[in-house]
Parts: structure tokens; C-alpha cells; sequence
């Protein structure tokens, strides 16, 4: 048990270390340290004390200090390694005469090394499969199965249950009058067949006077099982409860990709926008009022599975008062080392290819089919 896990954090580190230029910071680092210790070290010899106290000090601690700087952004923020790795150059060269020639020529000569690794290091890009549908969010997971053609706001049958699915979304309309829309599945096998029918009704506040219509449009035809992905948008996705189980095989389009597993007991989108794809070039594009805050919820102790292809924005994570985001980017080859129980995504795209159990309910909803 114990070697899985150091065998987990190690894979995990060096997933870490290969996205940013990690030996060009170690370099720098060391530089930083080696030109601040000189002017301040003080070493013994028998019943001699002897310390070096050059004019030296006050630049020492000022340029290794930047190097050390230029060190964690390397780590931190790989993104301006660039400007970063020029910095430090000038940096380890101003060293060479103002400070003990640059930690003795050691320092200057880490710190050229450190910031020429930085400037020639690029990220490595990787090659996307074509089963792999657009970048997702472990939240939007729930959403997106949520939201298939059966409906949305209803409780999610089992991928199998032969029983039909009935969602319904409520939408806030005049003080007196209440309106809902009641979509019905064609398929009871599939999660990825659309509604044939859609009826809707309208009450007003008077109770002698009602008004009833039916539209019936023709729908697509069904897909089977396992072939549709959908892609969920939002500025906010809140998850409470929220487990990763680890990356599991599932089949989209006939092929089977690995996909992180997750499950949670509530989740919180903000301006929901989920688009699915319903076979034969069609689309079904859902949406929530702006503004509004949908639910993904369960209850007696339920929980919500979710696989997730992609989930990619950023993660915000309340360190007591203290909020911190780190830009994030799962993947079955990239998964999350920890996985906080509750957490916000900010800006979050996630593309789903299963899911199952919670009640979904959208304020406003507006379902276009194209």
C-alpha cells in the first residue's frame, strides 16, 4: 500500500517536473544561494573566528535574492520562464563584479547554466486523440450527462433501466402564471436517443381559462450507447463531495479510451451552457438564464458518477480565509494527484462521456436542436 503511494507521488512529481523548466530553476537556485552565503559566512579556525565583510554584502543578498526569485517562477509560473531566464542572465553576470566574482565564479557560472536551460526549454505538446473530445472539467462531468436528450432537471436512470426518463425544467415567468416543459425520451436503452415529442403547457392564474399546445418534430436518429460526448461551459462549477477513483476504460465511438472516474453528492454551474452531439451532424445546445445557478443533486445518501474525458480551467480551493486557483488540466494521462472534497472551478470546460444517478434542474432552460 505504502509503495503504491510513493510510487503514485513519484509519477505525479515527474509529471510535475516535465511540464515546466525544473533543472534550469534547480540551477538558478543554487546560483542565488551560493552568491548570498559568501558576504555573510563565517568559518572557525582552532580559536580564530574569521568572517569576510566586503562592501559586497548588500548587492549579494540583493542579486541572489532575484535569482532565487527568477528560481520559483521557473517552478510556479513556467509561462514567463523567458523573460525570467534573461533576467537571471543579467542577473548572474552583474554578480561576477559586484559580488566576490559571482559567489567565487561558481554562482555566475550556475546561474548562466540556469537561465540558458530556461530560455531553450519549450512545453512539450501532446498529440490529442480524435476520441478525445474538447478539454473537460472533473465538475462538468455531472452536468453533461445530466443534460442529455432525455432531459434536464429529472432524476438520471441507470444507462440500462428500461424505464423511461421524464425531466423537467421549471422556467420563472409573471407573478400569476407558471409554465412547464416536459420532454420524453424515445429510447429507454440509450442515453444518447432524442425526444420525438415535446409537449408544453401553460396555466394561467385564472382557473377558467387554459391553454394547451403540442408540437411534434421529427427527431434524429438514436445513436447506441457509448457513442456521444458532451462538452459543459461554465465561469463556475462548485462540487461538494467530490472523489477521484482513478482512471478507468470505457468505449466512445466504437473505441476504448481511458477517462478519470469521479463522483460527488452536489454540484453548483453557474450560466450553464452544454452542447451534445446528437449524431448526423446534429446538436442539441442547452442553456441556462443568464445569471441563474443550476443543481446537480442527490439524495439519501446518493451520489453522482461522472467519466471525464478533459476537464480544463482553473481549480479554486479555500485554504482557511485564503482562496487559492491553480490552472488545472486532467486528463487519463495527466490526472489530479489530490482531489479536495470541495471545490470551485472557475472558467471550466468539461467534455463527459458517461454518467449517472442526481437530479438536474436548470432555471430558464432553452434547448436548441440544430
Amino acid at each position: 500500500m505504502a509503495g503504491s503511494v510513493v510510487g503514485r507521488a513519484w509519477r505525479a512529481f515527474g509529471r510535475w517536473r516535465r511540464s515546466r523548466p525544473f533543472w534550469a530553476g534547480l540551477f538558478l537556485l543554487l546560483s542565488g544561494l551560493i552568491i548570498i552565503f559568501p558576504p555573510f559566512a563565517s568559518f572557525q579556525l582552532g580559536a580564530m573566528a574569521l568572517s569576510i565583510q566586503t562592501v559586497g554584502g548588500l548587492s549579494g543578498a540583493l542579486i541572489g535574492t532575484l535569482l532565487v526569485v527568477c528560481a520559483l517562477s521557473m517552478w510556479l509560473r513556467p509561462q514567463f520562464r523567458l523573460a525570467a531566464g534573461i533576467a537571471a542572465l543579467i542577473l548572474a553576470l552583474v554578480a561576477l563584479v559586484t559580488t566576490n566574482l559571482g559567489g567565487f565564479i561558481a554562482g555566475t557560472l550556475l546561474g548562466m547554466i540556469g537561465s540558458a536551460l530556461a530560455m531553450a526549454w519549450t512545453p512539450k505538446v501532446r498529440k490529442r486523440k480524435a476520441a478525445k473530445a474538447v478539454p473537460p472539467a472533473a465538475v462538468a462531468l455531472v452536468l453533461l450527462a445530466a443534460l442529455t436528450v432525455h432531459g434536464v432537471g429529472a432524476p438520471t436512470p441507470a444507462l440500462a433501466d428500461p424505464s423511461p426518463a421524464t425531466t423537467s425544467v421549471t422556467t420563472p415567468s409573471a407573478p400569476a402564471t407558471s409554465t412547464t416543459t416536459t420532454v420524453a425520451p424515445t429510447s429507454t436503452t440509450s442515453p444518447s436517443s432524442s425526444s420525438s415529442a415535446t409537449a408544453t403547457s401553460t396555466t394561467t392564474g385564472s382557473t377558467s381559462a387554459t391553454t394547451s399546445t403540442t408540437t411534434v418534430t421529427p427527431s434524429p436518429p438514436a445513436l447506441p450507447a457509448g457513442t456521444r460526448v458532451w462538452t459543459l461551459a461554465s465561469p463556475s462549477i462548485k462540487m461538494a463531495g467530490l472523489k477521484y477513483l482513478g482512471v478507468v476504460s470505457t468505449t466512445v465511438g466504437a473505441k476504448t479510451i481511458k477517462v478519470l472516474k469521479f463522483t460527488a453528492t452536489e454540484v453548483d454551474i453557474k450560466n450553464l451552457v452544454q452542447t451534445a452531439d446528437n449524431g448526423g451532424g446534429h446538436k442539441i445546445v442547452t442553456t441556462a438564464a443568464p445569471g441563474s445557478t443550476s443543481t446537480l443533486t442527490t439524495s439519501g445518501g446518493g451520489v453522482v458518477t461522472m467519466l471525464t474525458a478533459e476537464i480544463k480551467g482553473t481549480a479554486v480551493v479555500n485554504l482557511g480565509p485564503i482562496p487559492i486557483r491553480l490552472p488545472i488540466d486532467y486528463t487519463a494521462t495527466s490526472p489530479p494527484l489530490i482531489t479536495p472534497s470541495e471545490v470551485t472551478f472557475e472558467n471550466v470546460t468539461v467534455t463527459n462521456v458517461d454518467q449517472s444517478g442526481g437530479v438536474l434542474t436548470i432555471p430558464g432552460a432553452k434547448i436548441v436542436a440544430t
